[in-house]
């Protein structure tokens, strides 16, 4: 609901509010600050971050020796009109210290990853193993149906989104260009970790554009084709995510024609890593990080074997034997 400049409620606190400063990129916090009228009325004018200093007692404005200023695109208060939050644009570091956020250090109480276990264990105990006609590997290759990486059923916001923290967990991302994500399966989660680091996505794509692009051929677990590159050029720093990781032949050929393109890439990332087919050691073989959320070893009985940050468990599924 839109309201008035005059419905703030400076008086509480002595003619100050409390200011929230969200990234309108990624939804992150950058800092925390205090506002008189003065100040607010100045954001709202300039369109760049004012606030009041309570120790050196005068405004001051984000940025103003710095250089790192934020551009406000929205402002925002809550029901009792007494606290704000600048939805706003970093230009660079927002904190003095030089991290992107004021809020780069926590407590001592962390338990993301054991309700991402739990919502792990859920989302594999709704899959079933599909037996298709083997192409990179030897007789059949066993593709499980789940959440994860085919949203079948559709995969739980918040699984999804402690995925991509587990991924990006102490991972410098701020130096690089892009995200770059084969289509299709990689994009549900490509496009969050997109979306969280602020890097523009690029997406490999399984058909030819008829613009400029680099032609790749790959040979998956149980299929094989081109992809075409797009949108990545020599002497870019990128991620590169996928869905899942098994044989590593689509990997190998992006990572390899990425190296005569002279692209630099900082870290596979993935959410699924079947290590009985090898594709973790080859990637690993050509010197490059490989992060993932979750292993998973299958058995053609329909039986999965999912490990993820020190826990173990085995699941029993259906299996579909394929035409």
């Amino acid at each position: 609901m839109m309201v008035s400049f005059d419905k703030v409620n400076f008086e509480k606190m002595m003619g100050l509010v409390p200011v929230i400063v969200r990234s309108s990129v990624t939804g992150e916090i950058l800092m925390q600050a205090y506002a008189n009228e003065e100040a607010l009325k100045r954001t709202m004018e300039t369109g760049y971050a004012h606030f009041y200093s309570r120790t050196r007692k005068k405004l001051w404005m984000k940025g103003e020796t710095s250089g790192n200023v934020l551009k406000v695109l929205k402002v925002w208060t809550d029901c009792d009109y007494d606290a704000i939050i600048y939805e706003a644009v970093p230009s660079g570091p927002t904190c003095h210290t030089g991290r992107w956020s004021c809020f780069h250090n926590w407590l001592q109480y962390d338990v993301r990853w054991d309700k991402l276990w739990e919502l792990l264990v859920e989302a594999f105990s709704k899959a079933r193993v599909r037996v298709r006609r083997g192409v990179g590997v030897k007789g059949n290759y066993l593709y499980v149906i789940n959440p994860i990486t085919d949203s079948i059923p559709p995969a739980d916001p918040l699984m999804v989104s402690l995925m991509t923290d587990y991924l990006l967990d102490g991972l410098e991302f701020r130096d690089l260009d892009k995200v770059v994500t084969p289509e299709a399966l990689g994009l549900p989660l490509g496009s969050v970790i997109a979306y969280k680091t602020g890097l523009p996505q690029a997406i490999v794509r399984k058909r030819d554009y008829g613009v400029e692009g680099v032609k790749v051929k790959y040979r998956s677990g149980y299929e094989e084709g081109y992809y075409y590159v797009y949108g990545v050029k020599p002497g870019d720093k990128v991620l590169l995510v996928d869905d899942a990781l098994s044989t590593g032949g689509t990997a190998v050929s992006i990572l390899e024609a990425f190296s005569r393109m002279g692209v630099e890439v900082r870290s596979v990332l993935v959410g699924l890593n079947k290590p009985q087919y090898g594709g973790e050691e080859r990637v690993k073989s050509m010197g490059y990080e490989v992060r993932k959320v979750v292993d998973l070893t299958v058995k053609e009985e329909g039986v999965l074997a999912i490990e993820f940050n020190g826990k173990r468990r085995e699941l029993k599924v259906p299996v579909i034997h394929s035409t």
